[in-house]
């Protein structure tokens, strides 16, 4: 069995498109109708949202909106520092080793 690849599709069959001109029985052609422009759908009607509803929802939703942007961006400062940390100590520990190691009668 052939192995099967996700973009493989086979060829699509001949559909006529709704425009093309179609010839009946008595091959005469038929022309395509003519669209009529629709009636303009009736506005629909406003629903309304008491004060009251509108001010708590949307004390709620940035509420939340900054409680994750303060959550993420301590994340990052953490991130930051963790990140300066572990350079200093790159930087730092092998000099206190050779320090260590130069007090304790070891040369290089």
């Amino acid at each position: 069995m052939p192995p099967i690849h996700p973009f493989d599709t086979p060829p699509m069959p001949d559909i006529p498109v709704l425009d093309d001109v179609v010839i009946p029985g008595d091959d005469k052609p038929v022309a395509p109708k003519t669209r009529t422009p629709a009636a303009a759908p009736a506005t629909p009607a406003k629903s309304e949202i008491r004060q009251d509803l509108l001010n708590d929802m949307l004390t709620e939703r940035i509420a939340a909106l900054t409680d994750r942007l303060l959550r993420e961006a301590s994340n990052d400062i953490q991130d930051l520092l963790m990140d300066k940390i572990w350079e200093k100590l790159r930087w730092e520990i092998p000099a206190i080793v050779a320090e260590a190691l130069k007090k304790n009668g070891h040369n290089g």
